[in-house]
Order: C-alpha cells, then sequence, then structure tokens
C-alpha cells in the first residue's frame, strides 16, 4: 500500500522553502485562493513523474523572487508496502536542466530523470495519467458525472478509464483497413502489362547503340577542345605581364599626384608662418615700449590692497561697537527671564517621583490582571472540553438508536441486543454526572472570575486617568526646565561674547584709515589698467615667437625633403616601359580565343547533354520495369496487411465488449455497498448501465439521478468518482494505493451539504489510511480531524 509522507519544496512556484508532513486519516488542506493549495499536489505528481498535470509549466515552475544560480528542488517522501522511498528532482541553471533521483530505505537507487520515472512506473504500475485519473478529483469532475448531457460524460469516464484508447486503436484500424483497399485498387490501374514490358526492353537496346555513337564523336571534339584550352594558357601569360606592368605605373603616377599635393600644401603653411612671424617682430617693439608701466601698476595695486585692508579693519571696529550695545541689552532681559523660571521649576523632582510611583501601581495591576485572564481560559477550555464529551456521547446515543438493538457497541464492537437499553442509560448518566458535577462547578468558579476580572479592569482605568493628570503635568514641568537650562547657557554665550568683542576691539584701535587716500589711489588704478592689460596680451602673443620660427624653419625643410622624393619617382615612372595599344590587341587576340574555346566546349556539352538524355531514358525505362516488380510484391503485402487488420479488430471488438461489461458493473457493486453506508441504507443501488447512464433504486425502483435532490446527487457523483479510482486501480493491476486527494469538492454548498459530504468521507476513511480534502472555504477547518493551513 503507498501512503504520502512528507514533501519539501525549494523555490518551486510561490514558495521560497516550504515542508508538509502528510498525516494518516481525514486531512483537510485549507487556504485562500492563491495560497499554493494546489501546487502542493502538483509538486507531488512532478516528483513522481517529472510532469505536471497540464504540460509547458517549465518556464514558471522557478520562483520569481530566484536567480539563474538558484536550484528548483522538489523532495517526497512516501511507503509503498512498508519501504521508505525518497525521490528527489531538481531544476538547475538558466536552461532549466533536469535531473532526479530515487532513494530506498535511504540507500540511492536509481539515477537520472527518465530512470526514475520508469522507476516510479514500474512500482506503482500506473503512468502519470492513470496515476492522476485514480487518485485526484475536482468539484468540477464530480458535478460533469450527473450535469454533463450524456455524450460528454461517457465520452469523460471511457477518459478517466482509458476505453478512449481502445476506441481510438480501433476507429485506426477501420481506417488503415479502408485506405489499403483503396491502395490495392489504385495499384491495379499503374501495372504494367506483358506487351508494354517488351517494348520497353527493346526501346532500352536501341538507346544503348545510340549512345555508343555519341561517345566516339565527343572524344574526337574533346581533343579539339583540350588542344584550344592549351593556347589559351600562353597567351593568358602575356596578358598578365601586360596588367601587372599597367598597375605598376599607375601606382606611381598616384604616388607622384600625393607628392604634387603635398608639396603644395607645404608652401601654403610656409608662407602662412612667414606673415605671421613677422607680425610677431612687430608686436615685440610694442611690447618694449609699453614695459616701464608694469612696475608702475604693481606698486599702486600693493598700495590700494593696504587701504582695502585699513577699511576692512574700519567696518569691523563699527560693527563690533553695534553688537556690544545689543549683548547689554539682551544681558538684562535674560536676567529678569532666568528669575521668573527658577520661581516655576520649584517642585519638578517631587512630581516625577510621583509618576514613577504611579507607573509600578499600573504594571502589578496589568501582571495580576493577566493571571486572571490566563485563569479565565482555562476554566472555559474546560468547560468546551466538558460539552464536548457531552455532545460526542449525546452523538453516540443519536446513532445507536438509528440503528436499533442490532447496531454494534461503540466500545467493543459486539451486538447490542439485550444490553441496547443499558448502553443507552449509560450513556445518558454520563451526560447528567458531567452536567451535574463539573459543568456546574466550573461555571460558578468562571463567575467569581469574571467579578473579579471586572474590579481590576476597574482599578487599571483610575491609575490609568491619574497617571495622565501627572504627565501632563510634569511635561508642562520639563519644558519649563528646558528653556531654564537654554537660557543660563545663552547667559555665558553672551557673557563670553562680550568679553571676546572687548579683546578685539582694543587690538582695532591702531588702524587709521582716510577714504580720501584710498579713492585717489582708486582713480590713478583705473587709469593705467587699459595700458596694463594691453602689455600682459602682447607678453601672451610673443610667448609663440620661438615656436613659429621653429616651424617655419621645418616646413622649409620638408619642402625640399618632398621635391626630391617627386624627382626620384618621376625618373622611376618614365623608366616603366608599357605599350597600351600592343596590350589591347592581345585582350582582343584573348577574346576571339575565348570564343572559339565556347563554341567547341557547347558541342562538346551538347554531345554529353545527349548521351546523358540516352542514359536517363535508359534509367527511367529500366526504373519503370524494376517499380513494377515492386508494386507486385507491395500488392502482395498490402493483401495480407488488410486480412491481419480485419483479424485484430474483431479481436479488440471482442475485448472491448468483455471490458464493459466488467467496468460498469464493478462501479455499481462498489458505488452502491458506498451509497447505501452513507445514506443508512435509504438507498441500497446505483446502477451504471454499459453505456454510463446512472441510476438510483429508490424502494426497489429504478429512477435518473436528476430526479433526487441536490445533496443525495454531490453524494452520488461522490462515491461514482471513488468507485471509478478503485475500478482503475484493480484494472492496472497496481498494489492498493492508500490515499485519495479531492480539489475543490465543497464548491458553493451551505453548512448542511458540507456536513453531508464530510459524513460521506467519514464512513469510507476506513478503506483508505489518508483522504486529503483541498478548500479555500475557511470556515470548515474545524471539521476535519487533522488541519494543514496555507
Amino acid at each position: 500500500m503507498m501512503i504520502l509522507c512528507k514533501l519539501f519544496l525549494e523555490n518551486f512556484k510561490r514558495y521560497v522553502k516550504f515542508e508538509i508532513d502528510f498525516e494518516e486519516g481525514l486531512v483537510g488542506i485549507i487556504g485562500k485562493n492563491g495560497s499554493g493549495k494546489s501546487t502542493i499536489f502538483e509538486a507531488i505528481l512532478f516528483a513522481l513523474y517529472g510532469e505536471f498535470k497540464d504540460r509547458g509549466y517549465k518556464e514558471i515552475v522557478r520562483n520569481a523572487n530566484a536567480s539563474t544560480k538558484d536550484a528548483v528542488v522538489v523532495e517526497l517522501l512516501f511507503e509503498f508496502d512498508s519501504i521508505e522511498y525518497r525521490v528527489v528532482r531538481e531544476f538547475r541553471g538558466k536552461a532549466l536542466t533536469a535531473n532526479a533521483k530515487l532513494y530506498k530505505n535511504g540507500e540511492l537507487i536509481i539515477n537520472g530523470a527518465k530512470e526514475v520515472t520508469a522507476s516510479i512506473i514500474k512500482l506503482t504500475k500506473m503512468n502519470k495519467e492513470a496515476f492522476l485519473h485514480t487518485l485526484f478529483a475536482s468539484q468540477k469532475e464530480l458535478t460533469s458525472l450527473s450535469n454533463s448531457k450524456p455524450e460528454d460524460r461517457k465520452r469523460m469516464i471511457r477518459k478517466l478509464l482509458g476505453l478512449e484508447k481502445i476506441d481510438y486503436i480501433e476507429k485506426e484500424l477501420i481506417e488503415k483497413s479502408k485506405g489499403l483497399k483503396k491502395e490495392i485498387s489504385a495499384f491495379a490501374e499503374v501495372l504494367l502489362s506483358k506487351e508494354e514490358k517488351e517494348l520497353k526492353k527493346e526501346q532500352i537496346k536501341q538507346n544503348l547503340e545510340a549512345k555508343k555513337e555519341l561517345n566516339k564523336a565527343a572524344v574526337t571534339q574533346g581533343k579539339e577542345l583540350d588542344s584550344i584550352k592549351l593556347k589559351e594558357i600562353n597567351i593568358k601569360k602575356e596578358l598578365e605581364v601586360f596588367n601587372k606592368t599597367k598597375e605598376q605605373k599607375q601606382k606611381l603616377f598616384g604616388e607622384l599626384e600625393l607628392l604634387k599635393n603635398s608639396i603644395n600644401s607645404s608652401l601654403q603653411n610656409q608662407s602662412k608662418l612667414s606673415k605671421e612671424l613677422e607680425d610677431l617682430d612687430n608686436k615685440q617693439k610694442e611690447y618694449k615700449t609699453l614695459e616701464p608701466i608694469k612696475q608702475q601698476y604693481e606698486e599702486l595695486q600693493q598700495k590700494l590692497k593696504e587701504q582695502t585692508q585699513l577699511k576692512e579693519y574700519h567696518l569691523k571696529k563699527e560693527g563690533l561697537l553695534k553688537e556690544q550695545e545689543s549683548l547689554r541689552e539682551q544681558y538684562k532681559k535674560i536676567k529678569k527671564d532666568l528669575a521668573q523660571l527658577e520661581k516655576e521649576c520649584e517642585g519638578y523632582e517631587e512630581l516625577s517621583n510621583k509618576l514613577k510611583q504611579i507607573n509600578t501601581q499600573i504594571n502589578q495591576s496589568k501582571s495580576t490582571y493577566k493571571e486572571i485572564q490566563t485563569k479565565e481560559k482555562e476554566v472555559n477550555s474546560k468547560l468546551f472540553a466538558e460539552q464536548r464529551v457531552i455532545n460526542d456521547t449525546a452523538a453516540k446515543i443519536e446513532n445507536i438508536q438509528a440503528l436499533g438493538r442490532e447496531s454494534s457497541c461503540p466500545t467493543c464492537t459486539r451486538p447490542l441486543l439485550e444490553e441496547y437499553d443499558n448502553v443507552i442509560n449509560s450513556l445518558n448518566g454520563i451526560i447528567k454526572h458531567i452536567q451535574d458535577e463539573k459543568i456546574t462547578k466550573l461555571k460558578l468558579e468562571l463567575k467569581t472570575i469574571e467579578e473579579s476580572k471586572k474590579e481590576w479592569e476597574n482599578r487599571i482605568q483610575t491609575q490609568e486617568k491619574e497617571k495622565i493628570e501627572l504627565s501632563n503635568k510634569n511635561t508642562l514641568m520639563l519644558s519649563k526646565q528646558k528653556d531654564l537650562d537654554a537660557l543660563r547657557t545663552h547667559l555665558q554665550t553672551i557673557e563670553q561674547k562680550g568679553k571676546i568683542n572687548n579683546e578685539e576691539l582694543a587690538k582695532l584701535e591702531q588702524y587709521k584709515y582716510d577714504e580720501n587716500i584710498h579713492k585717489a589711489l582708486e582713480n590713478s588704478f583705473n587709469t593705467l589698467q587699459p595700458k596694463y592689460e594691453t602689455l600682459k596680451s602682447l607678453e601672451t602673443m610673443l610667448k609663440r615667437y620661438i615656436n613659429v620660427k621653429e616651424e617655419l624653419e621645418n616646413t622649409v625643410k620638408q619642402v625640399a625633403l618632398l621635391n626630391e622624393n617627386y624627382d626620384k619617382k618621376e625618373i622611376d615612372y618614365k623608366q616603366i616601359d608599357y605599350n597600351e595599344t600592343n596590350h589591347k590587341n592581345k585582350q582582343k587576340e584573348f577574346d576571339e580565343h575565348i570564343i572559339k574555346k565556347d563554341e567547341k566546349t557547347a558541342r562538346v556539352n551538347k554531345l554529353k547533354v545527349d548521351m546523358a538524355t540516352l542514359e536517363g531514358e535508359i534509367k527511367t525505362v529500366q526504373a519503370s520495369l524494376d517499380n513494377d516488380d515492386k508494386q507486385l510484391a507491395k500488392v502482395q503485402t498490402k493483401k495480407d496487411d488488410r486480412i491481419d487488420y480485419e483479424k485484430i479488430k474483431i479481436s479488440l471488438s471482442e475485448f472491448k465488449t468483455k471490458l464493459n461489461s466488467k467496468v460498469a458493473p464493478r462501479i455499481s457493486d462498489i458505488a452502491s455497498s458506498m451509497y447505501a453506508q452513507i445514506t443508512k441504507g435509504k438507498y441500497q443501488h446505483i446502477e451504471v448501465s454499459n453505456d454510463f447512464d446512472f441510476f438510483i433504486y429508490d424502494e426497489g425502483k429504478k429512477y435518473p439521478i436528476e430526479r433526487f435532490s441536490g445533496g443525495e446527487i454531490d453524494l452520488a457523483n461522490l462515491v461514482l468518482r471513488i468507485a471509478i479510482s478503485k475500478t482503475l486501480n484493480e484494472l492496472s493491476g497496481s498494489s492498493q494505493i492508500g490515499f485519495l486527494a479531492f480539489d475543490e469538492v465543497f464548491g458553493s454548498q451551505d453548512e448542511a451539504r458540507r456536513m453531508e459530504i464530510l459524513e460521506a468521507f467519514h464512513t469510507i476513511k476506513e478503506q483508505y489510511r489518508q483522504i486529503f480534502l483541498i478548500s479555500h472555504e475557511m470556515e470548515i477547518k474545524e471539521m476535519f480531524e487533522r488541519v494543514v493551513e496555507l
């Protein structure tokens, strides 16, 4: 038997890291839409078979927050026939390269994605489709069992059972047989008659004789063509010499033109530099005229700096005198404000101590209040537990009364019979004892706790109110204390500033400033400044004098060197012996020779084409004869194949008839047994016809499933789907699988309908060690034995 134990996911879809233990029993997997409930079972399917429920998920399997360096890991631990297996599948790298490993009792036994999948199929005796249809079901699938049109429902069930594959094979056999019949008929029209075969053999003989004559002519013409090609090689060599000489002369001509342009450019540059040098000589004369102004300008500039410094000292002294007057006014005001604040801040320490005391009292009161709350929760928990025992006992009484005296004891499982009344009285006694002895005492204790809780709540409120009043007073007092400290600091700052200012004024007394002297110096400076700027400009220009002189000398040397190179190149150019007329005549001779060669080549090629045409005709006729022999063999093979297809079709039809006769009754038997148990005997039988129409027997009469209430149909759909799963399991020949999973089977059902569906699962849970129910309805989580909340 196979059961699930643990699942670990890393960077898989919405999960960065996630681990879940699968317990036994009826397990609810509860979470809001988008919380990743269905992803858990997609991961299980991927771990076992390396595929998802729907293909094409490889691109989005990696978590959005993971990088291409992070691996995607799915690890599933399961038991099969009491042996522990662990399968690990990974995607790695940018291309998501797949790998897998299979462990048996902790020992690695298989490595490789395809190899692990093959081992899982061999172990479970089910491929992915069979596993999915056998163990997983959704609300949409359950509803389709009864709500779909008959043809759609039949198609769905046949798909679940794998019968559609047999239909497909049968259809393919019919199509293949029809196709073979048409092909055999078509072959009869294209096969050759005896007369046609004789004519084709005679045609081959005539073509061979004609080909022999053409071959003799082709050999003669080929020798003449070889002689023409040899002469062409000699002419071509002479042409190559002419072309090489022409290229050499053209190259030298280009180099001469380039040298001529360089010489002209250098001469222009020489003229420009000569003119610039002459201009610089004139500017040097002007510079010597203005040079005495420089010393006069610098002396005036220094005197102006001294006057500017004296003016700064004068202005600073006036500013300090004004600042001292302002500081004396501030000092008087601060002294007055300090006396007032010192009086208002009396009693600050006493108020702070009171605030600390009230905070301690509040913390003590809250601690006592939490202890009372804890005690209240404990009593309520005990009350809830006792009430649950009463509810469970009442449910047992109701179940025993519904089943009657023939039912089994809920404790020892033996038939009650004459002990029926004793069991009922015993269970009622348990309820009365709990009600009188335990619940009454707990309620009295709870009332005392609630009164104490109220008293402490009032005490905490009073203390909090007193704390607020003290806090407000303390805040106001603290603000004034801060103002007092700030004023004291400011007073010290003013006293220090006044002292520094007096020291600075004493230093400034030695400096005297005359505004008239300052202005006279500025006027002299402004008059002299334009001449000084002209002097500086000339000085900058004359810095280029030496560079221009050197550049002119280099340019003169370069012109001489370029003229020398030009004369050498011109001599080389004139020495090259090239006759253009002779070159053109030789080219004409070559062109005429090429035309003659092409004409001869065309004649030789025509002979070869004629020979090839004859060869092609011979091969075509021979191929026609060979093909006719092959077609005769193929016709016989197709006749044999058609006979085999007809035999297989008959055998497959018989197999399908036998399979249908077993599948529908087996689904009926399993579904009827479960439905009778769930409905407590109200409905004894569900019939599934060979065409997969559903009927429910009510008091011995057969009715279509649509006649019954929504809740009864939902339960019928549920047991039919489970019956299909069991039948699939039996058909596959696999070992018994110990779990089932249902996705959103509650749909939009009301609470009563949900309870009916849950009760149905409780009745079959003994047949499966694990039943997983996936739902987004958070309010139903209390209905399960075990819950995994996402």
